[in-house]
């Protein structure tokens, strides 16, 4: 049986004093890899990164599989990839939309794979997630 991993993630204070559930992971396609950091977003249903991540990886964004996806700032047009995800030491499969129109300043991990693999806590008084 698999050890339990728990590993607590301080949030990110923005220049505002906002908090934010950021953590740290790295992306595997092919054979690149790249250090990065996503938003936990439990109203997300699917991950979604800049393009730059896929750019760095070799990954052509059109090549993947058309999406459109809607919320709070509208609709927006993007392609989904299969990546390997490494995020406290758990390795696993992902699918991730890259998008030329998602110009937001962090990547977001959404719902779909990535909260399959962990029990979420997040602190919010004490400005800290936990993943286990």
């Amino acid at each position: 049986m698999d050890k339990q991993l728990l590993t607590v993630f301080p949030y990110y204070k923005n220049p505002e004093g906002i908090y934010f559930p950021i953590v740290p992971l790295q992306l595997s396609y092919q054979e690149r890899n790249i250090d990065s950091s996503a938003l936990i977003d439990s109203g997300a249903t699917i991950s979604i990164f800049r393009t730059d991540v896929a750019e760095h990886l070799g990954i052509i964004v059109e090549k993947g599989e058309e999406i459109y996806l809607g919320g709070v700032g509208g609709r927006i047009k993007g392609y989904i990839h299969k990546l390997e995800v490494e995020i406290a030491g758990k390795k696993f499969s992902c699918q991730i939309v890259f998008s030329h129109e998602y110009l937001v300043s962090f990547n977001l991990l959404g719902r779909e794979e990535f909260f399959k693999r962990f029990r979420i806590v997040f602190e919010e008084k004490k400005n800290y997630l936990k993943l286990e």
